[in-house]
């Protein structure tokens, strides 16, 4: 099995299984020339595993090593220094600037949108139980952009993943959250069988996925003190998860609209309590003087409320909103340019059409892979990518049927069956005309109203939707031995029309609601 695959002797990207390496060997040997790569190495640890200057089975040396490759120090991976030295040297006042602190790390292929002079933080937060499945098909593609300095990754577990170490958000908890309480029952458990050889993505298996979302939300407050501790003073900060996609063209032309000298707190709004917060999956952005704020002077005494009021609360985005609020900082809803939506979920019609997206979430590996390729072989990579550019190029020729059956396109307005108040004999003639009689029935209250533009059958329930989406599989299910099955359908001319008369777009919308 190849553990780790080093780029350039700097930038190792782990290749867990053997099977990725049958699947892709030609990608891999594409990589391994365009970096020219020297050598492959087996994981090095913070401390207490073993590390090799190559791996202990006979592997040839593909390309001769780059005479300015140097040694390796227990402080970096392949020769880039860990973060927490980084920030070691930022306070001693080296510079931060990673080219002149490591040797030969260099931005992936496709990074030409990514200005590597950027003022910007990437903060991953994942867990133990996914982060080795979801990592590194990330550090592939789209953060292959990332200069290491300004990019972090959170857990509930410490480790590495290729040259990148993985954080541990809670080892500074407070004994009053982890002590007795149910939720670090998870916690507890993965620091007592790390080391182990165990799989931790099984511990998931096992029943554990609430437990793993319960703990998620002690975490964030904690991620955002040690990502400023670690990368201070740059002017942007991004949160996101594992299964985030950010797209690089849209965000820094976005960015550019914003004064990043004054405090913002960014993201796509949950109106789920007071204050409002930025649902973490789809990603928040904190400007330098927010963060200053959030992490200021009183830490100590913010974490210990922090940690008080997650037991009780639905996850650590709304904790974070509710400590800026207090410092006087408002969320603003920047919702569909901050997008919680993978692409066959996306709202296409009057309110995404025209609009930049710059994430997407709940996306696979799969699909940051497809979303990747796309982005980088656009024939204009440097204009903003805009939701109209997404559906002509990777929706539409699949929506062109006015019917699936066995599918869900997620309308979610639901038609109410009205109640009978005649004798029953009349029922039949009562219900001729109402929608959730029948998927034609459904399909004609759809066409009768003309922001209609989909609508979803299934057992007595009709549902319209004033956006066309392409949705997925949904296969029957039985409810009281009864067989339920979904049948989708889209007013295929009204979705063209609509696609002509907006097309093409003039220029991004960058504030829709606005």
């Amino acid at each position: 099995m190849w553990d780790e695959l080093i780029l350039g002797s700097n930038l190792s990207v782990s290749i867990l299984l053997q099977g990725f390496y049958d699947r892709h060997s030609t990608f891999i040997m594409h990589i391994m020339h365009r970096f020219s790569i020297s050598s492959f190495l087996q994981p090095t640890y913070e401390a207490g595993g073993p590390s090799y200057d190559k791996a202990p089975w006979p592997i040839p040396i593909l390309l001769e090593p780059s005479p300015s490759a140097g040694g390796r120090q227990k402080d970096c991976r392949g020769g880039i220094p860990l973060p927490h030295v980084l920030a070691q040297q930022q306070r001693d006042g080296a510079t931060p600037n990673i080219a002149t602190t490591a040797t030969g790390w260099r931005p992936g292929p496709r990074c030409e949108n990514y200005p590597q002079d950027a003022s910007l933080v990437i903060v991953v937060k994942t867990g133990a139980t996914e982060a080795y499945s979801k990592l590194p098909t990330l550090l592939l593609t789209y953060l292959s952009c990332v200069p290491p300095e300004n990019l972090l990754f959170f857990s509930d577990m410490a480790g590495t993943v290729g040259n990148f170490a993985i954080h541990d958000s809670l080892d500074t908890a407070t004994r009053a959250a982890t002590h007795n309480n149910p939720d670090f029952d998870l916690y507890h458990k993965q620091q007592e069988i790390k080391g182990l050889g165990q799989d931790m993505g099984s511990i998931r298996n096992e029943g554990k996925e609430e437990s793993a979302w319960r703990l998620d939300k002690y975490k964030n407050l904690y991620t955002a003190q040690k990502a400023w501790d670690m990368a201070p003073g740059r002017d942007w900060y991004m949160y996101i998860d594992a299964d985030s996609y950010i797209s690089w063209t849209n965000l820094f032309h976005w960015l550019a609209t914003y004064d990043a000298s004054q405090p913002h707190y960014l993201g796509s709004e949950i109106e789920d309590g007071n204050p409002p917060f930025a649902h973490g999956g789809s990603g928040y952005l904190i400007s330098r003087p927010a963060m200053e704020l959030l992490v200021g002077s009183d830490r100590q005494k913010l974490a210990k409320q922090y940690d008080k009021n997650a037991t009780n609360s639905c996850c650590g985005d709304q904790e974070i909103a509710k400590a800026l609020f207090k410092k006087g900082i408002q969320l603003k809803n920047v919702r569909p340019v901050i997008n919680g939506e993978k692409l066959k979920r996306f709202n296409f019609g009057p309110e995404l059409w025209c609009t930049p997206v710059v994430t997407m979430h709940h996306i696979t590996s799969e699909e940051v892979q497809e979303m990747w390729n796309f982005e980088s072989h656009r024939n204009s990579t440097k204009e903003p990518l805009l939701a109209e550019e997404l559906y002509y190029t990777m929706v539409a020729s699949l929506m062109d049927t006015p019917r699936r059956d066995d599918w869900d396109n997620l309308s979610p307005l639901a038609q109410v069956r009205p109640k009978p108040i005649i004798k029953p004999e009349f029922i039949d003639n009562f219900f001729a005309n109402d929608s959730t009689r029948s998927y034609n029935m459904c399909r004609r209250a759809c066409e009768k109203d003309p922001t209609c533009f989909q609508f979803l059958y299934y057992k007595d329930t009709c549902k319209l939707d004033t956006a066309f989406k392409l949705g997925s599989p949904a296969y029957p299910w039985k409810e009281e031995g009864e067989e339920i099955k979904l049948q989708s359908g889209w007013i295929v001319d009204r979705i063209k029309n609509f696609v002509t008369q907006n097309s093409p777009c003039k220029g991004p919308n960058w504030n829709p609601d606005s």
